[in-house]
């Protein structure tokens, strides 16, 4: 990507846990969130690549540009997110995420690989094929 006379290539797998690991992330909730999160990516000038997540826990593959904060990201998606469905969404469910996250960096050869994986979270967990390095929150 260009801005400014500046090239970069900024990729990021966030993966949050619902608190204490509580399966907050119903079919309910999660009809309601997804569409919330790429939302709000667009509002505050994330590119959403990939969003879902198991019962308990939420993966998002953004591209950033080098001013974006990674704590500012992370903490900005958790907290409106449960705001929307605690109080806006008119669901009678509960959404509170854990303190903390896991993030790291992606090469632009592993995009699809990882946004794929996202995309099949469920399967993935059903089957027990998890990748230990993705699916880290804490250290």
């Amino acid at each position: 990507m260009k801005r400014a006379g500046v090239f970069y290539q900024l990729i990021y797998h966030f993966v949050w846990a619902t608190k204490d690991r509580e399966p907050f992330l119903n079919c309910n909730v999660e009809e309601r969130l997804l569409p919330y999160i790429s939302t709000k990516c667009q509002e505050l000038g994330y590119t959403l690549l990939a969003a879902n997540g198991a019962a308990n826990h939420l993966h998002v593959l953004l591209s950033l540009t080098p001013t974006m904060l990674v704590a500012d990201v992370a903490k900005n998606l958790k907290g409106a997110s449960s705001h929307y469905i605690n109080h806006e969404s008119g669901l009678k469910e509960s959404l509170y995420w854990q303190d903390g996250y896991g993030v790291i960096t992606l090469r632009e050869a592993e995009i699809v690989k990882v946004a794929k994986y996202i995309e099949r979270q469920k399967q993935h967990h059903q089957s027990g094929n998890l990748s230990d390095l993705l699916e880290r929150i804490e250290p």
